[in-house]
């Protein structure tokens, strides 16, 4: 499932996670961090606590002091100043100057007023002491001094002392706590910073690492020319897209080495096997290949059209040398059989012209020789000059091919009856730029124009020889008409 998510999509993910874990950074360790006050006060506690330690030992060693000491008196006074003006900012917070720092001192909370509240009450009973050892020092004569004594004094103020001590141990329980405190979510926020750079290498491993080695090991196999290997990577992914594109790539140039193989061999009707849209890009190799093939394809073609003509051409020369041309129905009936049958083609007729009438006027094209299905066919018609396309093709000396063909046409007969021609073809034999007949072939199937051409040749090559045949046919006719008119003059005679 995991696989088929886009890596943009994941990526997005993770970086939106980042962002809020270290906002959750940032707002815990703000949070929970040990601000400088928080250490700071109690420096600030210990010191009240230290003032209150040196009134408590100066009171005890003044309170059996029988002389006057007035600097001893201002020193209490003093001692007595800091203690108030300090106290006092504990008590209701603000900002005072501690060892050359100015100090904000946060107001305290509900416990720390209950402490402070026992500080303030003592304060208040034990005040009145320092305003007595003061009244002695200075030469007073308080009755109430002379039940001051050193011991009495310093149980009075070592619960004083104690007092202090208590409220500086809460405020460093307090940092103690805020210490537990940052420590669990150091603990916490690491464990969530693992969990989140843990979760980020399990995806990146498995959706971008692996996949990209498994790509570059099967990308080598295909660089080293093994287009049978393929990448087993199917997610519907980036890396997925990629690898499918790899794979299709191998299937383009494995398809692409056949069809060039094929090429190579000689078959040049090899049809490539792959994706036929390829073919569409002229830029693709797929296209190139194609582009040779049917270049060579088309010099084959050439190449065997005119062996086959060549070929054609000396056997057509043969086939004259060998027939009597005296006799002119078996010579027309031998060249229009070659035709057809060398052409492939079904059903041939040769014209010739009958001039034997002097009005050319009444010059006719009579069948001498037709040629279907494989044997001798009889064909009565006569055309005049002019008259169908067959006259039509005489008098303009010119070839007419039917590539669409009416079904009124001429019927091509066989064995199995009488089909409509797909293509005919109609050639004038000219000899001397005179035309002296016209060949017309049928064919149920396509007439190639290199077969059309062949046929114009044969045309021409035979337009010669039908010419001495007809000559000597009327040679022939001359001569027995000479004999018959000295016949018939002998027996007048």
């Amino acid at each position: 499932m995991l696989q088929n998510i886009k890596i943009r999509y994941i990526a997005y993910f993770f970086g939106v996670v980042l962002i809020l874990l270290a906002l959750v950074n940032y707002l815990v360790v703000s949070t929970i961090a040990i601000k400088p006050q928080q250490t700071q006060i109690i420096g600030y506690t210990l010191q009240i606590r230290e003032i209150a330690n040196q009134m408590k030992l100066t009171l005890s060693i003044l309170s059996n002091l029988e002389f006057y000491n007035e600097k001893l008196a201002d020193d209490i006074r003093r001692l007595e100043a800091a203690y108030s003006i300090r106290f006092a900012v504990l008590e209701n917070g603000g900002e005072v100057e501690h060892n050359n720092q100015k100090l904000n001192i946060p107001k305290p909370d509900d416990k720390a007023k209950v402490i402070l509240q026992k500080i303030r009450s003592q304060w208040q009973g034990y005040s009145k002491d320092v305003a007595l050892i003061t009244d002695k020092l200075t030469g007073g004569k308080s009755a109430d001094t002379l039940k001051l004594d050193q011991k009495f004094i310093a149980e009075k103020y070592t619960l004083f002392v104690d007092a202090h001590d208590q409220l500086t141990a809460l405020y460093q329980d307090r940092l103690n706590a805020q210490y537990s405190r940052l420590q669990w979510a150091f603990i916490i926020l690491g464990f969530l910073n693992f969990l989140t750079v843990a979760g980020i290498y399990y995806v990146v491993r498995n959706l971008i690492l692996i996949p990209i080695y498994v790509i570059s090991q099967s990308s080598r196999q295909l660089a080293r020319g093994n287009l049978a290997e393929k990448i087993p990577y199917n997610a519907r992914n980036e890396i997925g897209y990629i690898a499918q594109n790899i794979n299709d790539l191998a299937d383009i140039l494995q398809n692409a080495t056949e069809f060039s193989r094929q090429i190579g061999q000689g078959n040049l009707n090899v049809e490539y096997k792959g994706d036929l849209s390829i073919l569409q890009n002229k830029e693709s190799i797929v296209s190139a290949l194609e582009l040779m093939r049917n270049q060579l394809k088309e010099v084959a073609q050439k190449d065997y059209e005119q062996r086959w003509a060549s070929e054609g051409i000396a056997q057509f020369s043969e086939l004259l040398r060998n027939i009597n041309y005296q006799k002119i129905e078996e010579l027309c009936y031998e060249v229009v059989k070659f035709t057809v049958t060398y052409i492939e083609a079904h059903q041939g007729i040769l014209f010739v012209l009958n001039d034997d009438i002097p009005n050319i006027n009444e010059h006719f094209l009579e069948p001498k020789a037709a040629f279907a299905a494989n044997k001798r066919k009889i064909f009565k018609e006569k055309y005049k000059i002019g008259e169908t396309l067959i006259g039509q093709a005489f008098a303009d000396k010119e070839t007419i091919f039917l590539d669409q063909v009416p079904d009124t046409y001429e019927k091509i007969m066989s064995a199995l009856g009488s089909s409509t021609p797909r293509n005919v073809l109609i050639v004038p034999i000219i000899s001397q730029e005179q035309a002296v007949g016209v060949i017309e072939v049928l064919s149920l199937g396509e007439i190639a124009s290199y077969k059309i051409r062949f046929v114009e040749r044969l045309a021409e090559i035979f337009a010669s020889t039908l010419s001495n045949a007809k000559a000597y046919e009327k040679s022939q006719k001359l001569f027995v008409e000479s004999q018959e008119v000295e016949k018939r003059t002998a027996r007048r005679g």
